[in-house]
């Protein structure tokens, strides 16, 4: 496998908290040395060492630094450890779909150029329950003022009636610190907001290299992992730029005919538990739960319906989250809800990871919202939680 040393050394960059210049600046400086010394001793053990002095010095400003190949969107969000990285690809949850081409899929189209610009299939993330799939979109400029908008139609086996609810993004170029502050993730300043009506913010959807990253994100109408196996269809057929007005439409700006396509691939990997415990001080019983890397899906008895029913609210004692051995916590929210036996008032959750990738081996205990304390300037904003052990 040929490696690009210079995109690497930035990927590994782009996960440091430093800034744009001073990542740009140490490669530079790296990729200097390795030429002074190519010139100096046509020599290929030496450029071994200094590659290895490089990675040495990565390895000193990250503590482990890692070359990542996941897309942007998914570093980000997650910010996986190589462990998780590896259990997820290991298990078929995340898969880098660059690399599966070859002639055992000789129908595969993970890229597509029409009218300058080429769409990319990046990276899938996939369970029985619900998949993201991310795309590189290269060649399309935008401007200063304006933001990014794409909407493919997607197929699955033919049928473009699969979906329980599909929803997409493109990467905003932010994330949170470890404060919980809005900051661009390129950076670690503060987002910046606009003077205008909207008090909208500034956002950095471009990366250096002047490409765009989507997701699209589908809720699967069956879940019994029916999907795998099945060539799944992504076409785009314009590029927009989003609406200057307020839930205004798109404004088309490239049209085009952008088709991928591959076989869709996934992991039903799981641990399931049953409590048959009540949530806290309330008669919700949780009765069990499959707890899997990206969703955890939930069964609870209830006495009765609940205010905020008949505007479809979920259950409020719902699972919240979870706690892993280390005392880390990580907070999920019900993708898909409702009654599975009515007559005998049984109720599910599908809930979303929102912010990790789990190691299922390390998971402590489930949470369930408790309520507010007051925090150091006496307001109710400290939320505390109810916790089920995972036996």
């Amino acid at each position: 496998m040929r490696h690009n040393l210079k995109a690497e050394m930035q990927q590994s960059m782009d996960a440091l908290q430093f800034s744009r210049e001073d990542k740009n600046a140490m490669v530079y400086d790296l990729i200097a040395q390795m030429n002074e010394r190519a010139v100096r001793k046509h020599s290929g053990r030496g450029l071994l060492f200094v590659a290895l002095a490089a990675a040495m010095v990565l390895a000193t400003l990250t503590g482990a630094a890692v070359f990542t190949r996941w897309s942007t969107t998914a570093q980000i969000r997650y910010n996986p450890s190589q462990d998780i990285k590896e259990q997820a690809e290991k298990s078929g949850l995340s898969v880098m779909l660059e690399e599966t081409k070859g002639e055992e899929n000789p129908n595969e189209v993970l890229s597509v150029t029409d009218q300058g610009i080429t769409i990319t299939a990046v990276q899938s993330i996939v369970d029985k329950y619900q998949a993201e799939i991310t795309f590189r979109i290269e060649g399309f400029e935008v401007p200063e003022d304006e933001y990014p908008a794409v909407w493919p139609t997607v197929s699955i086996d033919g049928n473009q009636r699969f979906g329980g609810g599909q929803t997409g993004a493109i990467f905003d170029g932010t994330t949170r610190n470890e404060k919980g502050e809005w900051v661009y993730a390129s950076t670690g300043e503060p987002v910046k907001s606009r003077n205008d009506e909207f008090q909208s913010v500034i956002l950095d959807p471009v990366a250096d290299d002047g490409s765009i990253e989507y997701t699209h994100y589908i809720y699967f109408a069956e879940t019994d992992g029916q999907y795998f196996g099945k060539e799944i269809v992504f076409t785009f057929n314009s590029i927009d730029f989003q609406s200057h007005q307020k839930a205004g439409m798109p404004v088309p700006q490239v049209e085009g005919n952008w088709e991928l396509k591959w076989i869709l691939t996934g992991t039903s990997d799981s641990i399931t538990v049953t409590p048959n415990e009540k949530i806290g001080d309330s008669e919700v019983v949780l009765l069990d739960a499959e707890i899997g890397q990206k969703t955890i899906r939930a069964r609870y008895k209830v006495d009765d319906y609940w205010e905020g029913w008949n505007e479809l609210i979920t259950l409020p004692q719902a699972v919240y989250g979870v706690r892993m051995k280390d005392g880390s916590e990580h907070f999920c929210g019900a993708g898909s809800s409702g009654f599975e036996d009515h007559e005998n008032m049984i109720y599910f959750t599908e809930s979303d990871i929102y912010d990790a990738i789990l190691d299922i081996s390390q998971v402590e205990s489930l949470m369930f919202h408790k309520g507010w304390e007051n925090d150091e300037n006496g307001k109710p904003t400290v939320q505390t939680f109810y916790y089920i052990p995972i036996q």
